[in-house]
């Protein structure tokens, strides 16, 4: 019994131990939703690539994060099946500029509610863990998932200036989720060095 204790504590330590990876991704999704708000009126197809590259980025972060990840039970299929979706619609989105900036409104809000059911599965799994303020990332979860609701409720009756504002919103938010998970995972990681 106590190897086996011991064994999930070592698995658990390697799977926290990058949490500084889901950080870096936030801090871009924050400061592309920064960029938004401050160039409103830029290239709607230029918001489209950014999208797709970001998107991209965050399948090739998940990937990153289920190879370094030793313990089956913390959704390394998750993260593995999350990366190549992630990869291949980033992949498809940059190819096709025109279907990008056609379906950008269905994408993201796909892709954000997508998100937000990570974030709300993580932070479920760092409460269950016992770990402080897991509540708030699931709590952020919720919103990113409102907020992609919103943006899937009415796709087409936005408008350009509309999407740009819940682009650059739901970026901010989805930024601060990812940040929030990350610190509580680094939080997380520190019991296990010490």
């Amino acid at each position: 019994m106590k190897t086996l204790l011991m064994s999930r504590m070592e698995n658990l330590r390697h799977a926290v131990k990058n949490w500084w990876l889901p950080l870096l991704l936030g801090l871009a999704v924050f400061v592309v939703g920064i960029l938004i708000f401050t160039y409103p009126g830029a290239s709607y197809v230029a918001m489209s690539v950014t999208f797709a590259i970001l998107i991209l980025v965050s399948g090739a972060v998940n990937i990153a994060l289920a190879v370094s990840n030793r313990n089956p039970a913390i959704g390394k299929g998750w993260l593995w099946a999350g990366g190549i979706v992630e990869l291949l619609i980033g992949l498809l989105l940059i190819v096709h500029p025109a279907i990008s900036a056609a379906t950008l409104p269905v994408f993201l809000g796909f892709w954000l509610m997508f998100r937000s059911f990570g974030m709300i599965g993580s932070g479920s799994d760092l409460m269950s863990l016992k770990v402080p303020g897991g509540g708030w990332t699931v709590f952020v979860g919720i919103l990113l998932l409102i907020c992609s609701v919103l943006i899937l409720a009415q796709p087409l009756l936005f408008g350009v200036e509309a999407v740009v504002i819940w682009v650059g919103v739901s970026f901010l938010v989805g930024g601060i989720s990812m940040g929030v998970l990350a610190f509580e995972l680094k939080n997380l990681h520190k019991h296990f060095v010490e």
